[in-house]
């Protein structure tokens, strides 16, 4: 299996790396990059991280509603030549990215400093027929703000008095659970809606929770890589309980967004309920949509790390 891999990618990386007219260092290729277009049905996001040849790669693709998280893979930079210092002159960075039924190489180099032209090639291995592809994606860096200085913080800032949601309506009662390609999913006929990967428990308590309370509205803050998600029934926040719910409870008078630690959160006293890390506006946003509904309630299903999330009263 390795050997299937190693060769091609070796001889793409070689005629990609004919290509580049210039060496940069490994710091132009550390960060995080979103997709230039936001309408991609490839990958969306990557970050970056490392040095030298320390470096790892994480990738989001496009899924409905949140995108689905590839993972991080060690990745490998490339230098100009056996004996070119990597950190200064490296031209080129790969990672292979592996699912149950297919293998994607990618290979990244810079065409300025803020952006960087990926290399796609997906095969299958599923033996389902499917041809194998490449496609090639534009991204850009995502610069976020540095510190505000010694003055120290000039105040709160009033949260804006409206907010324009993004949501999308689908129908419970005809929500069902489907296995696609190895990923458990909930959708509404062919509406994609959630994804869970293979855990398909925990996609069967999600239905459960929608079909309970009859939500049928998906809405998010920040797409198309939403910070902040939240479930409306017809226009209203989702009220009452559920048997086996795991929910921890805010008070809705009392939050605030502060910025801890270099990161723009919501709080409720000493207690972090969201965090947004750099995206402030995306912060006073959610601020404003949980006054709206008036949500008491912040609920998981699969925690630590949940595969689903709701608010209700």
């Amino acid at each position: 299996m390795k050997k299937i891999i190693t060769i091609p990618a070796a001889l793409m990386l070689s005629l990609l790396l004919l290509q580049s007219l210039s060496f940069a260092a490994v710091s132009q290729f550390t960060g995080t990059w979103k997709n230039a277009d936001p309408n991609t049905g490839g990958i969306t996001r990557l970050v970056i991280s490392g040095s030298g040849n320390a470096l790892k790669m994480h990738a989001w693709g496009k899924c409905h509603p949140q995108d689905c998280d590839w993972g991080e893979v060690i990745a490998y930079p490339y230098a100009p030549g056996v004996s070119s210092n990597m950190e200064q002159s490296a031209q080129a960075v790969s990672a292979i990215f592996g699912t149950g039924f297919s293998q994607t190489l990618v290979i990244v180099r810079p065409l300025s400093r803020s952006t960087l032209r990926a290399e796609i090639y997906t095969r299958f291995t599923d033996g389902s027929g499917r041809s194998n592809y490449s496609a090639s994606y534009t991204f850009n860096r995502q610069f976020l703000p540095g510190p505000i200085g010694p003055i120290g913080p000039i105040g709160p800032i009033q949260p804006l008095p409206a907010v324009v949601e993004d949501c999308v309506g689908f129908n419970p009662a005809s929500t069902t659970l489907k296995n696609i390609d190895g990923r458990w999913t909930i959708a509404d006929g062919g509406h994609l809606l959630f994804s869970f990967g293979p855990n398909r428990t925990e996609a069967m308590q999600a239905l459960r929770i929608i079909k309970h309370y009859r939500m049928n509205r998906s809405c998010f803050v920040g797409r198309p890589d939403p910070s902040f998600q939240y479930l409306l029934v017809d226009g209203n926040a989702p009220a009452g309980n559920m048997p086996g719910e795991d929910c921890v409870a805010f008070n809705p008078n009392t939050i605030e967004v502060k910025m801890i630690n270099g990161s723009w959160k919501i709080v409720d006293g000493s207690h972090w309920v969201f965090d947004f890390g750099s995206k402030e506006t995306e912060a006073r946003a959610a601020f404003a949509i949980i006054k709206k509904y008036g949500f008491t309630r912040s609920c998981y299903v699969g925690r630590p790390n949940p595969s689903f999330q709701y608010l209700r009263k």
